[in-house]
């Protein structure tokens, strides 16, 4: 293989997610990723796999101007994130330039959470990958509805029911409702099933990171930590791929 072969290669590879097979047994153009715009505009149902508490959390490092849609560097993992379910949101917070050099570059950082379901069309797990604002408001509804049916069955649990997330009316966010479907015998195998999130999160290397910060609009980080790999200062391209802040897809 030539060097440009390898070079180009080594560029896909960047921008494929981690985890060959990771959409397996999944129709063409189906991710594991539920399409937040397209596929929840109408609502969908889905089973829920897990209660608030063991959602994945983890957090990316993002930056733009939602006007005009610019992107001040590329959306990518911090690497200062948990790859496991059950971690103290506490030790992850604040960031930690000794773990992640975009904290270390002051690259903004947000908070999503990765939320567990099955797919009652494609009979398979998915996840929601979602910011915390949605979160936040996904989880009022979760122990609303819980609550309402723990007065008629002091232990009913959400989990393992079937659920209906929709846009809300003002297009902004995702709400959570009773679904009305039968619960497939074949949901239950995945309640409790090892989710690979590691893999879903995309960590990249530091080298790849430092190319993104590189790469940075240098108004929006601190270029002066990549030290002798800092580039001459100059802005993202202008042909970079937006923000869609109505429609969040993958998380890096």
């Amino acid at each position: 293989m030539s060097i440009r072969d390898q070079l180009k290669k080594r560029e896909e590879e960047r921008s494929t997610p981690k985890g060959n097979g990771i959409n397996e047994g999944l129709p063409e153009g189906v991710t594991r990723y539920v399409r937040l715009g397209s596929e929840l505009k109408d609502g969908r149902q889905f089973v829920v796999l897990a209660d608030p508490d063991n959602w994945f959390f983890y957090f990316c490092h993002e930056d733009g101007d939602y006007a005009t849609r610019a992107t001040f560097f590329k959306k990518h993992t911090c690497l200062h994130s948990p790859k496991k379910v059950g971690a103290n949101l506490d030790s992850f917070k604040k960031p930690s330039g000794g773990a992640c050099i975009s904290c270390k570059a002051k690259a903004k950082r947000k908070l999503y959470f990765m939320v567990p379901v099955f797919d009652l069309e494609y009979q398979t797990w998915r996840v929601l990958d979602i910011k915390e604002f949605h979160a936040m408001n996904l989880i009022g509804d979760y122990d609303k509805l819980e609550k309402a049916a723990k007065k008629f069955n002091k232990e009913y649990a959400l989990v393992g029911d079937v659920i209906t997330i929709t846009k809300t009316s003002d297009g902004k966010s995702y709400s959570l409702e009773s679904g009305d479907a039968e619960v497939p015998e074949a949901a239950a195998q995945f309640l409790g099933f090892d989710i690979p999130y590691e893999e879903l999160a995309n960590f990249r290397e530091v080298d790849d990171i430092i190319e993104l910060l590189n790469e940075a609009d240098p108004d929006h980080i601190d270029k002066s930590v990549l030290g002798e790999s800092a580039k001459s200062p100059t802005p993202a391209p202008t042909d970079s791929q937006p923000i869609d802040i109505s429609d969040e897809e993958l998380p890096f």
